[in-house]
């Protein structure tokens, strides 16, 4: 592989741009669910694919601070934590690209329209 190919590494200014622009995801995310909550809206399937119903609306351990947990679906029986894998990308850069990373959230955790 050419140096062209290798990731760039990720500055202290990227990793911020990217915690701030994954909080605004989030917080729209959340703002968006709670207003069709609000309202009773009932959603066409194609329509809930577009708020990720399932998708998790925790929080990572840093770094960054914040650190969105993007885990996609709750896997799992009722009482456990969730254990989907996803690649983090947004996560701490450990030298070997991007970690794989476990959810572990309970499934209240997870957004449901």
């Amino acid at each position: 592989m050419s140096d062209d190919a290798q990731p760039k590494q990720r500055t202290e200014a990227d990793t911020k741009a990217l915690a701030q622009a994954a909080a605004l995801i989030v917080g729209a995310q959340r703002e968006a669910v709670a207003i069709l909550r609000r309202a009773g809206t009932e959603l066409l399937p194609e329509e809930r694919a577009l708020f990720s119903a399932d998708r998790c609306m925790g929080e990572l351990d840093p770094p960054p601070t914040p650190h969105f947990c993007l885990c996609m679906r709750y896997r799992g029986n009722n009482h456990e934590p969730c254990v989907n894998t996803f690649i983090d990308h947004t996560g701490p850069d450990l030298g070997s690209g991007s970690p794989r990373v476990r959810c572990g959230h309970g499934k209240g955790v997870h957004g449901q329209i």
